[in-house]
């Protein structure tokens, strides 16, 4: 098996032995450490639901909203939210645990998501052709270095297919997490 679909085949899993670990280690430090890590969070999943009433999959090139800046929006918000969970493990000082916890969030960001969005790129090329190829040679992958490209076309925001989407399943988990982390605090467990 090649190394890119073996990654992609432990994206999940990983993910899954990453959140335990997280998990077990993650305390706020105070209500106000908690809250000021739930700025990038919201940003994130904001990015990501902003996204995801763009998205038609394999069907249309999606052009409106976030995708005018960036051709993977919920990567990007996903990366922004996640860094926003990993500054519950800043402590002073630093465990090496939360050292090791950001760097293989980092890393297997820069390793895993490269090897998705190819794969995925490959597919769309493949699926919606060469309108796919002009919007992704004018618009960067995960940094708005151009600012929003103009002249792409037209497309709205639709909450059908923000809900035919399930991202509102990204804000329940965060949601999830948020609610963890202050009983954990709370109950200083």
């Amino acid at each position: 098996m090649k190394l890119p679909a073996l990654i992609l085949r432990l994206r999940v899993p990983l993910g899954f032995l990453f959140a335990a670990g997280y998990l077990a280690f993650a305390i706020p430090q105070s209500w106000l450490h908690l809250a000021m890590v739930a700025i990038p969070v919201v940003i994130g999943c904001g990015i990501r639901s902003w996204a995801a009433g763009y998205l038609l999959k394999g069907k249309r090139v999606a052009i409106g909203g976030p995708y005018a800046w960036v051709r993977n929006p919920l990567y990007v918000g996903s990366f922004i939210l996640g860094l926003g969970f990993c500054a519950v493990l800043w402590r002073d000082p630093l465990p090496g645990v939360a050292w090791a916890l950001w760097a293989s969030y980092v890393l297997s960001y820069g390793v895993i998501y490269p090897a998705k969005v190819r794969a995925e790129e490959a597919e769309l090329r493949e699926a919606l052709g060469d309108e796919y190829v002009r919007y992704a040679s004018r618009v960067p992958r995960f940094v708005p270095i151009c600012g929003a490209v103009s002249g792409l076309g037209e497309q709205h925001f639709s909450a059908e297919l923000y809900k035919r989407n399930r991202e509102y399943q990204c804000i329940l988990g965060c949601a999830a997490v948020f609610a963890f982390l202050a009983i954990r605090y709370a109950l200083h467990f």
